[in-house]
């Protein structure tokens, strides 16, 4: 009896017990649950013509991601990509090493077309205290099985065990997904939270001074009424624009948004502001002949605000041009359009998001409107700073067509402009007074640094004197190596291959001010640096946005910039670990890690 027991399966895993709690010696743990304990899952058919597989998983048991199996009619589901199995978390496996794995639940979406009657499903788990149970397979027949609504799946259950909301939140692949298998209604109130976090990003920060600028600098009389629907007009425009140009992009295999981005419209929209910004300087008011004077004037007014078609028009061209940038709550949803041909869903998630993306500007503009002083001398201060800020934004579009040295000589003298307006060369007769112009002083001496930066070839706005420490001061920084065509990256991902190298690619772009903030921070990090020591990194600069950067982009099925793809020493892509927009340095070794250490266990 003694050697029975110790050839069960069960006393095979455990050996590591020691012989006193085999004896009894020792405190004796709970039994082990049978699998069909551990593990249950049930299946049901969707109204929408697909299936929904949902696993129970007993507390201190897993189930390995790359051991879900599905077939129908003895077709591979998982082969033909239309299992849709989420990514699990990282677990070092005493048998298997570094894997994915799913604790408590496990939901996965089996999407039309299916034609079959015999849903077979195989999976495999384990315990945490050690036992290892065999492949399980159970086997199911659709047409027995009771049909549900799609909106009524529990993605909270399958979602919140794993990584959380960050994750949904930065990995498109993942947001993807949700949009398969969930309701509508969950899906537009997730990427409107989505659209808050995303509204204070670098890329969207100019639209807060042009809502400002539109609502409070307008003359005349002001209410809260009238602010509030000045903003909704132009908050709504940005997202009907915001939707439009997403399904577009997702239909067409081309960023809409990308293509504004031609020089000769940043040249425009950046005269556009510079005129609405004169204007607020009075400039109009000066002595011209009086045809020239009207036209200009009525058409500054109508652009600049003060009317609902003028200010839902500057919504429009905001969303097409001032924010270009790829996020990954966009890439999902275009992701989701691509894949699935459902471009009225897809839309609609995108116009939440960017109605999420737009409430703070409603707050903004809502609040400009209310808590600007409405008359009196205050005014032509007040219509002066909206002024300046139209200048920044034009300012900040030129980025993308001037040359970094070039751009930095324009901040600097907008920056003495600040200074000298703040009264730096004002005398001070109080306390108060003295300090206000200390304060504009600074502001002088700092545009004259950002001047003397630009003129000596420095592009950097807060560092605008580092290059002049010479090369022992330089930093270092990832070394890219620039591809351009399909048949570049083929070239350099075969080299790698032979030489048994992983692959970094970056996606970038001078008029994406998520790239160069990576460019600057990220990409110069030492713990980056290093980590990336061992790894080709590429880059393909799309500026141009021509005929060879989109071909790139479709091979790659990318949406736009920052992105990066990571491939394995055998040249295939670790397309779960894409990352789709602004990454700083400590995220950015954590994911490193993670891909690096999936793709090794492969």
């Amino acid at each position: 009896m003694f050697l029975l027991i110790l050839a069960s399966p069960l006393c095979v895993q455990a050996e590591g017990r020691g012989l006193r709690e085999l004896l009894g010696l020792a405190p004796v743990e709970a039994p082990f649950l049978r699998a069909d304990e551990a593990f249950t899952v049930s299946v049901q058919r969707l109204s929408d013509g697909g299936v929904q597989a949902q696993w129970t998983i007993a507390p201190g048991y897993y189930l390995y991601r790359d051991q879900i199996e599905a077939s129908l009619d003895g077709r591979d589901l998982v082969a033909a990509d239309q299992a849709l199995i989420p990514p699990g978390e990282l677990k070092n496996d005493p048998e298997f090493g570094q894997t994915q794995v799913f604790h408590d639940e496990l939901i996965v979406r089996l999407r039309p077309p299916l034609e079959g009657a015999r849903l077979v499903l195989g999976y495999q788990g384990c315990a945490d205290g050690g036992v290892c149970y065999p492949p399980m397979i159970q086997t199911f027949d659709l047409e027995t099985l009771p049909v549900i609504e799609a909106s009524s799946i529990d993605l909270d259950a399958s979602n919140k065990v794993r990584d959380g909301w960050t994750k949904w939140r930065d990995d498109p692949a993942r947001l993807a997904h949700l949009l398969e298998i969930g309701g509508w209604q969950t899906n537009l109130l997730i990427f409107y939270g989505l659209g808050l976090l995303l509204a204070f990003t670098p890329c969207n920060l100019p639209m807060i001074p042009i809502i400002s600028a539109l609502v409070a600098g307008t003359p005349g009389k002001r209410s809260a009424s009238r602010a509030f629907m000045l903003s909704l007009a132009y908050v709504l425009s940005v997202s009907v624009a915001y939707a439009a140009a997403g399904m577009l992009t997702a239909l067409l295999g081309a960023n809409v948004q990308a293509s504004f981005q031609n020089p000769w419209v940043l040249w425009g929209f950046a005269g556009l502001f510079a005129l609405l910004a004169l204007a607020m300087f009075g400039l109009y008011e000066v002595q011209m002949p009086s045809f020239i004077q009207s036209r200009i004037d009525s058409w500054v007014r109508r652009v600049r605000g003060g009317t609902l078609a003028g200010t839902m028009a500057m919504g429009l061209l905001s969303a097409l041009i001032i924010g270009p940038c790829v996020a990954a709550p966009l890439a999902g949803a275009l992701i989701y359009i691509g894949q699935s041909g459902d471009v009225w869903l897809g839309g609609a998630t995108l116009f939440s998001l960017s109605l999420g993306m737009g409430t703070p500007l409603l707050l903004v503009g809502t609040s400009a409107g209310v808590l600007v002083p409405r008359a009196g001398p205050w005014m032509v201060y007040v219509q002066h700073l909206f002024g300046l800020m139209l200048l920044a934004v034009s300012l900040w579009i030129l980025n993308r067509v001037l040359a970094p040295s070039y751009s930095l000589i324009l901040w600097g003298v907008w920056l003495i402009v600040i200074g000298v307006w703040l009264g730096a060369l004002n005398p001070a007769k109080t306390p108060a007074r003295r300090i206000g112009q200390g304060l504009a002083l600074g502001i002088v001496v700092y545009g004259a640094f950002v001047m003397a930066g630009g003129v000596s070839g420095g592009d950097r706005f807060w560092m605008p004197l580092s290059h002049l420490r010479g090369h022992a001061g330089a930093s270092v920084q990832v070394p890219f190596k620039p591809i351009k065509t399909v048949a570049d990256l083929r070239e350099e991902l075969d080299g790698a291959r032979q030489r048994g190298q992983a692959v970094m690619l970056d996606f970038y772009a001078d008029w994406c001010v998520d790239c160069v903030i990576m460019e600057r921070t990220t990409f110069v990090d030492p713990r980056v640096v290093q980590a990336l020591q061992p790894v080709l990194t590429l880059q393909a600069d799309v500026t141009a946005n021509d005929d060879e950067d989109r071909a790139l982009m479709a091979h790659l099925e990318v949406i736009g910039p920052p992105t990066l793809l990571f491939f394995d020493a055998s040249g295939e892509e670790r397309r779960n670990y894409r990352v789709v927009g602004l990454l700083q340095a400590d995220p950015f070794l954590r994911h490193l890690e993670e891909a690096w250490v999936e793709s090794e266990t492969q």
